[in-house]
């Protein structure tokens, strides 16, 4: 048996960490379904363990289970989804395929033949621009031919009314596909579709040249190979994808790109174009192709059965993990074997990859294989998606010394004075690097705040590690049956996340009965009840603390911290944590919409003689009452400030 495949049939039972993983569900929604007996299990010890071929068969099901639907998983959501980013809103074409959509979607009964009808109407207007004979233009279009349905002669009377216009560089065809398959079959699929100005981005980080092989992994319809530059010729152009529609619009688009007159161009087309897995191609010739490039977004989340797991097993150490395979890496780790030596890697990826700890396998594959040429973080890039990501930018083979181009970048959505949506640049910097250390390869400090963040480190300080209580907030599973925006009988004040301000909270708008026995999850009521207890922003980007001696609830959004430190109180810490300095080490050590425990326990937090810690929390007192609190915060943070020895250059860096 091969050893990949003995490591992964070993365990044969998940833990509930892993059954959340794998269902797409939180780790509190596993323990209410083992609650309501809606999920088998077998308890062991304190925990409880499940059966992993159950919870794959489970996982297949779920599209239909009630289970999700009351829980309205966005997975299994039906509808029409516009992907406003994908083309330039200043293309003719983009009001016309919104228009056309929302037409289109007034009819409740559109079937697949009729989407198909839509897309072969526009690939043939497209085609005709062409040179091609009749014959070729019937070969690419093929894949979306359908027999007319009875809708379809009303259909093309909507369609003449909405005529689409060829522009170069442009995946028309393909922001009307998108925009005609529903979100559900787009998530089970991994899909996000790269809005263009990304695309673009990633072109930059690319050197190629007329004889460089150029491979996306996952075409979908061709919009990273639209935008490679004019030099790249039609037979160094290659591309996977298992979506066979997506892969005809492809080739229809390159085919008009490349203006294709012969019947050998189009050979060209179907051998590098190809509807078939990356991972595991049908063809085993394509186990030996090599590339100079390789580019893309590969699949985030493909919802693997348990069945094709075990294939990816014989083939991928990163498919060898006890809970669901994450596509993206499975992907990076191909794509490497397949670089030539000097060759560039470069995908469109989420952000976790670089610090998560379920991420840490591919890191280690890449750390092994290639050396990284640029980082560039993006945020939050697809529409409606909260996912941050990155473009990474790597190339073979591994070295001890390298530079790194690090940038950071916001989305401009807004086209004005003649530019279209564009990443803006915020920062950047170069870096050297001796070798990638595996446990993260965030890049988030220049060599100035490099030192910057030595000498606060460097300070003499504590930490809350072993020095203070956390607790999370109550996990009701029902806010919208739990909550009140009224107090009633019996109901009290339960507070938010974005109640949470620096220091104080705001008016409190929810109420609640405190019902344990109701809730999914929750801490010991000691942690609520607590005398004085700071409570903070779960999701953030960086630390914000507000005090509450009044012992109320708080919901998951909003997570507990009693500090447990002899000398100094909790108001001094709250001042600390909620400082300039402390935020600017956060953000420039730690890249995360969530706080974790983690995160705040090794936060360098100063020390000082008792007489300014007495004057640092009396000052924090008055900020939390006074309606005039911003005075007193100045004062806090200047104190705080020369606590940690810092000059007015670093203050001014800290400011930035």
């Amino acid at each position: 048996m091969d050893k990949k495949t003995d490591a992964y049939e070993k365990k044969d039972m998940l833990t509930i960490e892993e059954t959340a993983e794998i269902l797409g569900i939180s780790y509190a929604t596993v323990k209410n379904w083992i609650k309501l007996n809606k999920l088998p299990s077998v308890k062991k010890g304190k925990t409880y363990l499940f059966d992993k071929k159950s919870i794959y068969n489970l996982k297949e099901s779920l599209a239909d289970s009630d289970l999700l639907k009351r829980r309205r998983n966005k997975s299994t959501a039906n509808g029409y989804f516009f992907p406003k980013s994908y083309i330039s809103k200043t293309s003719p074409n983009y009001s016309i395929i919104s228009s056309l959509i929302s037409e289109i979607n007034e009819n409740k009964h559109l079937t697949e033949k009729d989407a198909l009808a839509v897309l072969s109407y526009y690939g043939e207007s497209f085609l005709n621009a062409i040179s091609l004979d009749k014959d070729g233009k019937k070969r690419l279009l093929a894949p979306l031919y359908a027999e007319p349905s009875r809708s379809a002669s009303k259909l093309y009377s909507v369609l003449e009314k909405y005529p689409l216009s060829y522009i170069e560089g442009e995946d028309t065809l393909g922001m009307l596909y998108i925009s005609l398959r529903s979100l559900r079959s787009k998530k089970a699929a991994g899909a996000y579709y790269t809005p263009f100005f990304v695309v673009d981005k990633c072109m930059e980080t690319i050197k190629v040249t007329k004889n460089s092989a150029i491979c996306d992994p996952s075409c979908g319809t061709g919009n990273f190979l639209l935008r490679l530059p004019k030099s790249v010729p039609l037979e160094n152009v290659y591309g996977y994808d298992i979506d066979n529609i997506a892969a005809a619009v492809t080739r229809i688009n390159l085919a008009v790109r490349y203006n294709i007159k012969k019947a050998s161009e189009l050979d060209i087309l179907f051998e590098n174009i190809k509807a078939d897995d990356f991972l595991l191609p049908s063809d085993n010739k394509d186990a030996g192709d090599q590339y100079d490039t390789i580019i893309g977004n590969p699949p985030w989340g493909y919802a693997y059965t348990l069945k094709e797991v075990g294939k990816l097993a014989k083939y991928y150490d990163c498919a060898c993990v006890s809970g669901t395979p994450e596509s993206f890496s499975l992907f990076t780790e191909r794509a490497l074997c397949l670089l030539k030596k000097g060759g560039s890697l470069s995908f469109v990826l989420p952000e976790t990859i670089l610090g998560a700890g379920t991420h840490e396998k591919i890191r280690s594959i890449i750390a092994d294989k290639a050396h990284i040429n640029s980082l560039f973080y993006l945020g939050e890039i697809f529409d409606k998606v909260q996912c941050p990501c990155i473009l990474l930018t790597l190339s073979t083979p591994a070295s001890t010394s390298f530079k790194v181009s690090v940038s950071f970048y916001k989305k401009c959505l807004t086209p004005k004075e003649g530019l279209p949506e564009r990443l803006i640049l915020s920062k950047n910097f170069d870096i050297m690097c001796n070798g990638l250390d595996t446990s993260s390869f965030h890049m988030l400090s220049n060599d100035k705040e490099k030192e910057l963040i030595h000498k606060i480190e460097s300070c003499d300080h504590f930490t809350l590690k072993g020095n203070a209580d956390f607790a999370l907030g109550i996990v009701t599973g029902a806010n919208k049956a739990l909550l009140s925006p009224v107090k009633k009988r019996g109901f009290e004040e339960i507070i938010k996340g974005t109640d949470i301000d620096r220091y104080t909270l705001k008016k409190v708008t929810d109420y609640i009965k405190y019902e344990p026995s109701k809730f999914q999850q929750i801490a010991p009521e000691r942690m609520y009840r607590a005398k004085e207890k700071l409570i903070y922003k779960f999701i953030s980007t960086v630390p914000i603390f507000a005090y509450d001696n009044k012992m109320r609830l708080s919901l998951n959004s909003a997570n507990i911290l009693i500090p447990k430190v002899t000398g100094y109180s909790v108001l001094y810490i709250l001042a600390v944590l909620n400082s300039p300095v402390i935020s600017f080490y956060y953000s420039h050590t730690c890249k995360n919409m969530k706080v974790l425990r983690s995160k705040i326990e090794r936060l360098p937090i100063v020390k000082c003689d008792p007489k300014t810690e007495k004057e640092i929390a009396a000052l924090a007192k008055k900020a939390i009452n006074s309606k005039v609190s911003n005075k007193y915060i100045l004062e806090i943070n200047k104190k705080i400030a020369s606590l940690y020895g810092l000059n007015s250059e670093e203050l001014s860096l800290i400011a930035q």
